[in-house]
């Protein structure tokens, strides 16, 4: 970036985020047009609340649980919170036109007793009872491959293997499909599985999709092929009886989503990754292929095999300026 472009950058993000932010990292944009369409977004009307509705005037208390990992919950070197949780806090704070006070809370129960006003990453199905609203970001196990590494199919999974890291819930998941369930080729950590893929030594790693997406970034060759899991949706949990604030934080995390501010946060962390859902299911077709989530496979190959077509590459941009470690 020239050192005009690198100035003029700096000073658009300097008015985006003059809302404090109880000390956390905020959204940091990629183009000057990113920007300035942040600042007129979070411009626009803001949702306003007061106590007894929020624990304290003027400040939005959030929890972040630390089991979320990467790449929503991280540490980056200098002790400061990072990630897409991070920056939806921060996103969420400043419709609401308050300031952010930002907790790390190993459970939701802790977030509750440390008195969060709003808890993220919370699915329905948690069993948390807090009433969950505006689903920012979904949960699945993904099969990242590489682009270039022609048809993909059962017997080069079974023959190479699936990468996954030693004791991930990708593990736990991939041995529970009968069919796979001796294909995993464990790792000690992400970041080996997708050089054992890229090496050609396994075809392909199954991993969290958000986590596979982030870490892809660094691996333009590198895509996301699809789901083995059907994907569950995770947004804000708030106390049920606060209808008040149910739906002010509905309000304000549907605006952040739909004036552009959400799409930011996500392709700063996780690139060009689609919102996921049914259709992102890989299933396994009657002869023991790969199929899409509608059902339907690709031709069968000599071997009987039926394949699924390698995906387009990546966006090739990088993380490495996100580089930061897990807290879950």
């Amino acid at each position: 970036m020239s050192p005009a472009r690198s100035k003029a950058l700096g000073a658009v993000l300097a008015l985006v985020l003059a809302t404090p932010l109880g000390g956390c990292q905020a959204p940091v944009t990629t183009t000057v047009d990113e920007a300035q369409a942040l600042r007129s977004a979070q411009a626009q009307a803001q949702v306003s609340v007061a106590p007894p509705v929020i624990q304290r005037d003027g400040v939005l208390r959030v929890a972040v649980l630390a089991s979320a990992g990467t790449p929503h919950v991280m540490e980056a070197a200098d002790g400061t919170l990072q990630g897409i949780d991070v920056d939806v806090a921060a996103a969420l704070a400043q419709q609401m036109g308050l300031s952010l006070d930002l907790v790390c809370a190993p459970s939701v129960e802790d977030a509750s007793a440390q008195g969060a006003d709003v808890v993220l990453g919370v699915g329905a199905q948690d069993g948390t009872g807090l009433s969950v609203v505006s689903s920012y970001m979904e949960e699945a196990v993904g099969v990242f491959v590489g682009d270039d590494q022609g048809p993909f199919d059962l017997q080069d999974v079974l023959g190479r293997g699936v990468a996954v890291v030693q004791g991930s819930p990708a593990q736990l998941a991939l041995a529970s499909v009968d069919v796979l369930a001796t294909a995993g080729r464990p790792y000690d950590d992400i970041d080996s599985a997708f050089e054992a893929l890229e090496q050609g030594e396994v075809a392909c790693v199954a991993c969290s999709a958000y986590e596979g997406a982030y870490v892809a970034l660094e691996h333009p060759a590198v895509d996301l092929l699809g789901t083995v899991d059907v994907p569950r949706s995770v947004g804000a949990g708030v106390d049920p009886s606060n209808d008040a604030l149910v739906a002010a934080v509905q309000e304000a995390l549907d605006a952040v989503g739909s004036n552009g501010v959400l799409s930011v946060i996500r392709s700063r962390w996780v690139g060009d990754l689609p919102v996921l859902g049914a259709d992102s299911l890989i299933e396994l077709a009657a002869s023991g292929g790969l199929a899409d989530a509608s059902g339907s496979a690709t031709d069968p190959g000599s071997d009987g095999a039926f394949s699924v077509p390698s995906p387009g590459s990546g966006d090739g941009s990088s993380a490495g300026s996100n580089a930061v470690t897990s807290i879950g």
